[in-house]
């Protein structure tokens, strides 16, 4: 799309802040390709707006893995993700009945952690555990405290049953969304 005609839609008012529909409403993208009939390396392309929100959350998405039988601290690069928490087992888990916590830290060295920044910060996380068959951990993750450049966590085992042998051996994962605001 040229300048031409993006100072045509200036001039009719055709400019919007809201999509009508998202599923069919479409936004212009100029991507790089080589197209002889120009001297630029760019042809207009137009794509729904449901598709480019989709492959801007892909981008910021990351997946990483954090092993207790190593370290408690994960560094991730992108705004949200899904971390596999492993190596959490019944010697050193949480006890049941929020007895005790496992803590871990979840750095972003782009996150401005300041005192001034903080209540701006966004905070969401979920958590997904699958048990084994006769597992019966109950994972419970809280928000607990700021750090340099990240964020503590603890996790707890909500099960108020007795800690056995059979517990912490399912696939465990924190999914967060972590920025500044």
């Amino acid at each position: 799309m040229d300048i031409l005609n993006w100072l045509y839609l200036r001039k009719e008012q055709l400019i919007r802040t809201t999509a009508n529909n998202p599923e069919t409403d479409l936004v212009a993208i100029g991507a790089d390709v080589t197209f002889a009939k120009r001297d630029d390396k760019y042809k207009t392309y137009a794509m729904p707006i449901k598709d480019l929100v989709a492959a801007g959350s892909v981008a910021n998405t990351g997946s990483y893995e954090l092993d207790l039988g190593v370290t408690n601290v994960v560094t991730v690069t992108t705004q949200k993700g899904i971390i596999d928490i492993t190596n959490i087992t019944y010697i050193s888990s949480p006890d049941p009945a929020f007895a005790s916590a496992e803590l871990i830290y979840i750095n972003n060295p782009e996150l401005d952690l300041t005192v001034a920044n903080r209540e701006n910060i966004y905070i969401q996380y979920s958590v997904y555990y699958s048990p084994e068959f006769d597992d019966t951990a109950i994972p419970y993750v809280l928000a607990t405290g700021v750090v340099t450049t990240g964020l503590e966590f603890s996790i707890f085992n909500a099960n108020p049953s007795v800690a056995g042998a059979n517990q912490w051996f399912g696939a465990f994962y924190l999914y967060y969304e972590l920025y500044t605001k």
